[in-house]
C-alpha cells in the first residue's frame, strides 16, 4: 500500500467513526472540548489564537470561541482562497458565516476584513488524525501544510480532534509539518520533543 492510500484509508476511517456518531453524542463532547481549550491557552498564556470553525463532524469550535472570546481571547478563522491558501480575520460568537471551499464553514467577510497572515500566540488546527510523534493527518487539501509551513518554528500548533482519533502511528511526507500537541474532549497535551 502506497503512503497516499494509507492515508486515504485514514481518512475514510475517521469520516465513517466520526459519522456514526450522532448529533447528541457530539454535543456531548462540546463542553470538554471547551474546557481543553481554554485549559490550553491559559497555560500558554495566549491572548491570539487561531482556530478554524468546524464542520458538524468535527469537534466544536465555536462554543470555546463564545467562552473565551468573552475572556478576551482574540480568535482568528480562515478563509479559504484559490490555490490552496488562507486568509485570516477576526472572529467571535457573533460572527456570520457562509460555506466556502468544499462546503467548509468559513467566516462570512469581506475581503477588506481578511489578512494573508496573523501573528497568533497558538494555533489550533483540525486533523482528520494525529499520532504520539506529532503526525497530522488533515484532510489532503493541503491548505494548512501551506500554512503551517510559513509559520515561525517556535509558534505552538495543536491538532483538534477526538479521543479515538489519535493513532499510535501515522504514515509521514515529507510535507507534511508536525504539531506540538493535540487537543481532545479529555484534555491537551504536548508530544515528546515539542
Amino acid at each position: 500500500m502506497t503512503v497516499h492510500e494509507h492515508k486515504t484509508r485514514k481518512r475514510d476511517e475517521t469520516r465513517a467513526r466520526r459519522g456514526a456518531r450522532t448529533s447528541a453524542q457530539h454535543r456531548e463532547l462540546t463542553p470538554g472540548i471547551t474546557e481543553a481549550l481554554g485549559n490550553l491557552i491559559a497555560e500558554l498564556g495566549a491572548t491570539s489564537v487561531a482556530l478554524f470553525l468546524s464542520t458538524p463532524q468535527e469537534p466544536q469550535t465555536r462554543e470555546a470561541i463564545r467562552v473565551l472570546s468573552a475572556r478576551g481571547i482574540r480568535f482568528f478563522a480562515p478563509v479559504s482562497q484559490p490555490g490552496g491558501h488562507m486568509e485570516w480575520t477576526l472572529v467571535d460568537a457573533n460572527t456570520p458565516e457562509r460555506s466556502g471551499v468544499g462546503g467548509m464553514p468559513e467566516p462570512d467577510v469581506g475581503e477588506a476584513d481578511t489578512s494573508p497572515s496573523i501573528t497568533a500566540d497558538a494555533v489550533i488546527c483540525p486533523a482528520a488524525a494525529v499520532d504520539d510523534t506529532g503526525t497530522r493527518l488533515g484532510w489532503g487539501g493541503g491548505y494548512y501544510d501551506r500554512f503551517l509551513a510559513d509559520l515561525p518554528a517556535a509558534t505552538p500548533v495543536f491538532a483538534l480532534v477526538f479521543d479515538d482519533d489519535v493513532m499510535s502511528d501515522l504514515p509521514r511526507e515529507a510535507h507534511d509539518v508536525p504539531v506540538s500537541g493535540v487537543v481532545t474532549p479529555s484534555g491537551w497535551r504536548r508530544f515528546a520533543g515539542s
